[in-house]
């Protein structure tokens, strides 16, 4: 029975998502299917920390004055 509630909340918060996306972007979330390796390696790249060179290097682009200034 747990699984069954659990299983059905799942649902119901994947329909509002849905829902929203639609009312505020006019359109349905876009899904994609990865396999294992790939999950894995999207999982450990948005885990390892930034190269120090590139937040400097952004930090400088923020920095910069808009050219519509």
């Amino acid at each position: 029975m747990k699984k069954l509630i659990l299983s059905l909340w799942y649902r119901y918060k994947s329909w509002r998502y849905e829902r929203k996306c639609i009312k505020h972007l006019g359109m349905k979330p876009q899904k994609m299917y990865v396999t294992k390796e790939q999950y894995d390696a999207l999982i450990e790249a948005i885990n390892r920390p930034p190269d120090p060179e590139s937040i400097r290097r952004f930090k400088e682009i923020l920095n910069r004055k808009a050219p519509w200034d």
